[in-house]
């Protein structure tokens, strides 16, 4: 929940909005999409919202959990505990193979998420390119490993930035129906900003930013 949560910014004398004044309840089992002009703070929310930066203003809480008042440790907690990202581009490691990336994200937590590896990859299409090395992946390839790395741990709250931006129709359309189906599968709350159609079209809930 956002209760007029903002952020802005001093450059000089002068204040710079990065992001109005927002409240918004982000319902779980949803695929909630945020599209709108660049520099409307599209980027910003979804860092607010990851704990990265403070807000200027207002509150976000996660039921009755008031996330913006907690101390560094506690959020770093939450974040381990809660949260999965998906970035426009795959950020895997350039030495692990396809199915070690994705298991690489559960162990930084410490869970053992190996079965659910299998299941993701297999049920992505990627059961022969398990082995492979991101270098031997297409695009398209690297970002399904990407999201299963993101899905395996099962994120109560999953953020994704642009993930189709570098994606043909065919991989955005997977993109889209992955993100919507785990929403609802797993009860999570995905928030998705994008400005891609295909996307948008699939979107539970459309959030429209615009210039303040």
């Amino acid at each position: 929940m956002l209760d007029g949560l903002a952020r802005s910014m001093i450059e000089g004398t002068q204040e710079k909005c990065m992001l109005a004044p927002l409240t918004r309840n982000f319902a779980p089992g949803q695929l909630h999409v945020v599209s709108g002009p660049s520099g409307v703070g599209k980027t910003t929310l979804l860092s607010l919202l990851a704990l990265a930066v403070q807000p200027s203003r207002g509150m976000l809480h996660w039921g009755h959990t008031p996330l913006s008042q907690l101390k560094p440790a506690a959020a770093a907690a939450w974040r381990r505990a809660n949260l999965g990202l998906i970035f426009q581009t795959s950020r895997l490691v350039s030495v692990m193979t396809a199915y070690e990336n994705v298991c690489f994200g559960g162990q930084i937590r410490g869970l053992d998420v190996r079965a659910e590896a299998n299941r993701l990859l297999d049920g992505f299409g990627l059961a022969d390119k398990k082995r492979q090395l991101p270098s031997q992946l297409s695009g398209g390839e690297k970002q399904r490993v990407a999201i299963a790395q993101a899905l395996a741990c099962a994120p109560a709250l999953l953020l994704a930035d642009e993930p189709t931006a570098a994606l043909d129709a065919a991989n955005a359309a997977f993109v889209a129906d992955t993100l919507k189906s785990y929403a609802r599968a797993q009860g999570s709350t995905v928030i998705c900003v994008s400005h891609d159609r295909t996307v948008i079209d699939a979107a539970d809930d459309l959030l429209l930013l615009e210039r303040p």
